[in-house]
């Protein structure tokens, strides 16, 4: 599958490293050639953000981590102004399909998408064109 660019960097936030491994491998086998980053740490994935130099296209967020969890570095985000943003499309990512995890997750504007884990090629191809259809969204027209 060719992401045509629109998606050079995702940044996956796990505590998990095997899953960090096997999302890895899935974004590989679905085509993905572009750089992957990863956090165990949302602490450490918010200071990386707060840099701001380095915006990911993508954003895979665990929800359920020690210490800061997903929904407390989106919140920080958020407050800071780092998110939402017109690069970065936010996924939550997550073994948890509670309904109230879920609607959780539609509360944050920076969020477009929410994924059970593990990772598949599917879910990557679905996320991938809510990507690109958000940027269309917000380009620029001319008149």
């Amino acid at each position: 599958m060719s992401t045509d660019n629109d998606i050079d960097h995702i940044l996956l936030v796990d505590d998990e490293e095997d899953c960090n491994f096997v999302t890895r491998m899935v974004l590989k086998r679905s085509g993905y050639t572009g750089r992957i980053t990863c956090f165990t740490s949302a602490s450490a994935a918010l200071e990386h953000l707060r840099i701001g130099d380095d915006r990911p296209d993508l954003m895979f967020v665990d929800i359920n981590m020690p210490g800061m969890t997903g929904f407390d570095l989106l919140a920080a985000c958020e407050g800071d102004g780092i998110l939402p943003n017109d690069h970065t499309s936010v996924v939550m990512f997550s073994s948890s399909n509670r309904p109230c995890d879920m609607e959780q997750a539609r509360r944050y504007r920076s969020v477009v998408g929410y994924v059970e884990k593990a990772l598949t090629t599917e879910a990557f191809q679905q996320v991938v064109s809510g990507h690109k259809a958000r940027n269309r969204d917000n380009s620029p027209t001319c008149a």
